[in-house]
């Protein structure tokens, strides 16, 4: 209702820096997937942010007009990232190698990506976004067929991740 009637929404977030903080806020619209979103600008802001459903409570509509920005557009926003999180936009390029290549060819990374076939059977894809994290954690689906080639931090957060991976589950023990 509040996103159709341009009012201010006020709620408790269990999430992000502060957890627990009340927050008021202009709702832009809602995201639907594997996690549901509210986008919404906090008062006085307008840049927009993604805020779990599940972690809402304590909701309030207030009476205060807030409508989101003339120029706004969902699409647009849900199209900066690669998932949902936000974060600087990178130019982004994978090499996904020829055993993988069929794969990739029927896969949708980003909603502005480029793909080339190359002639040894690999695949390139490109394409500008943010929300690094959430891809290096989609990569780990893609095992040994792909290769980073761009950005360089990606790599280095896709390393950091497997690392931290592979140091959970070595740090386990198992029953014999």
């Amino acid at each position: 209702h509040a996103v159709m009637a341009m009012c201010a929404l006020k709620f408790a977030y269990d999430g992000g820096s502060t957890p627990g903080r009340l927050r008021e806020v202009a709702p832009y619209g809602l995201m639907f997937g594997r996690t549901n979103y509210l986008v919404a600008a906090e008062l006085g802001s307008a840049e927009p942010k993604s805020w779990r459903l599940d972690r809402i409570h304590d909701l309030t509509l207030l009476d205060k007009p807030a409508p989101a920005p003339k120029d706004f557009s969902l699409a647009a926003f849900a199209g900066r990232s690669f998932g949902v999180f936000h974060g600087d936009i990178e130019d982004v390029v994978l090499r996904i190698k020829p055993h993988g290549a069929a794969d990739a060819l029927g896969w949708r990374f980003h909603s502005n990506q480029q793909v080339v076939e190359q002639a040894d059977g690999s695949v390139l894809v490109s394409f500008r976004a943010s929300g690094m994290l959430e891809l290096a954690w989609h990569l780990f689906t893609w095992a040994d067929k792909v290769e980073i080639l761009q950005p360089a931090s990606l790599q280095t957060l896709m390393e950091t991740e497997l690392q931290n991976a592979l140091a959970a589950h070595q740090a386990t023990t198992r029953p014999k």
